[in-house]
């Protein structure tokens, strides 16, 4: 049954399913709905916000609901706008008690119709429920507040430009949040929202004002994520040592291993680099498999348009990204019932905020986050009081 949630505040759940308005108790029914809310969380629920990949309710509407919509939302609109005016504090007050039944009746019946238009009309993306999961995932962290060291950010902004602008835009904010978009790259590599924190983006001097809200973070990372992922497209068994060290005795037989890491580099995305003759590596058989008409088709159902030139790197990037993620989901879901949670992902690795009573669990992270769809990807840990300083733990 498609449904709406009328309010997504904790202690204002309700939904609009079937001309009905169920404040307390939920029918078992309900299926299908248009976007995310946390009492959703764990139930077998999909979302239409994921089968139309982050469009809008607006541009998704069919042309024959667009009148209806678009004058039911207005009113919507008006009476948020008289709120406002009359100075009510729509956090303080369920939304529903406020508009009459039959403008609200008006307006999620709208939705549940293009709901239904759009369920009738459109294919359900092929990797779904990797999106459903990561969507959760991301849901999950968004609703935890990051624990910033205030005083460090101040002191550091007096002498650090990118300490500035946080400061500016963060530093008289009591509530702070990391608010990933799931549809902001083309290859699916999350970003973050304006109004985030940047954590994918903030500089190493300036990474111990990120606090664990428990005892300690624990970040697990991939070794050469995207390398591991060429070898696995490849066919190819993954090496149980550091990769770049593993180039350098068997492709390159002489040099430092960080001369191997750059040599493999500046050959893995230059198409028309000869350097590297080897079957261990084949780029042309990878790309003859998984790109196609002008689209590369990665194993975890994207489908991506792409030139020849930009088609390893996406494949790569792409296939990575949903890898890591898969990890990072499977490790969210295992937290449930602990006191630990997944604080953030950065790229390639999963950073866990952890209690000290879950310690003995940190060995089964590291098995989940490894035990991937492409194999056994190695990984390191470190642990840390925060983000900044963080320690490589060796069992």
């Amino acid at each position: 049954m498609i449904f709406q949630v009328m309010d997504d505040k904790r202690e204002c759940f309700a939904v609009y399913a079937d001309g009905q308005f169920y404040y307390d108790k939920l029918p078992k029914q309900l299926s299908h709905t248009w976007n995310y809310n946390e009492k959703l969380s764990q139930k077998d629920i999909t979302y239409f916000y994921l089968w139309v990949q982050g469009k809008n309710l607006a541009d998704t509407c069919p042309e024959h609901l667009k009148y209806r919509y678009e004058s039911s939302e207005k009113r919507i609109k008006a009476h948020f706008n008289s709120f406002r005016q009359a100075s009510v504090n729509i956090s303080d007050v369920c939304f529903y008690d406020l508009v009459p039944d039959k403008h609200l009746q008006h307006y999620f019946e709208c939705r549940n119709e293009i709901c239904e238009w759009i369920m009738d009309n459109s294919e359900k993306p092929s990797n779904y429920r990797h999106l459903h999961d990561t969507y959760e995932t991301i849901q999950d962290i968004s609703s935890r507040k990051l624990n910033i060291n205030k005083h460090k950010l101040y002191n550091y902004k007096n002498d650090d430009f990118k300490a500035q602008t946080l400061w500016k835009n963060f530093g008289e904010q009591q509530n702070i949040f990391v608010n990933y978009d799931l549809f902001g790259s083309i290859t699916g590599r999350l970003t973050t929202k304006p109004g985030s924190f940047p954590i994918m983006n903030v500089k190493t001097e300036l990474k111990d004002i990120v606090r664990p809200t428990n005892d300690v973070f624990i970040e697990i990372d991939f070794n050469a994520a995207e390398i591991r992922t060429l070898i696995s497209l490849s066919g190819q068994e993954q090496p149980q040592e550091d990769i770049h060290e593993f180039n350098r005795k068997n492709l390159f037989r002489e040099g430092s291993r960080d001369d191997a890491k750059t040599r493999f580099f500046a050959w893995l995305y230059n198409q028309r680099s000869t350097k590297i003759q080897s079957d261990f590596y084949d780029r042309e058989r990878i790309l003859e498999k998984h790109h196609r008409e002008g689209y590369i088709h990665t194993p975890f159902g994207r489908k991506i348009e792409c030139d020849q030139f930009h088609a390893l790197n996406y494949l790569l990037q792409s296939t990575s990204s949903d890898n890591c993620m898969d990890r990072v989901n499977k490790i969210n879901k295992f937290l449930i019932g602990t006191k630990s949670h997944v604080a953030f992902t950065v790229h390639d690795c999963v950073i866990v905020d952890l209690s000290f009573e879950d310690r003995q669990i940190i060995p089964q992270l590291k098995e989940i986050f490894e035990d991937t769809k492409l194999g056994h990807f190695m990984s390191s840990v470190h642990i840390g009081r925060d983000l900044g300083n963080m320690e490589k733990l060796e069992w």
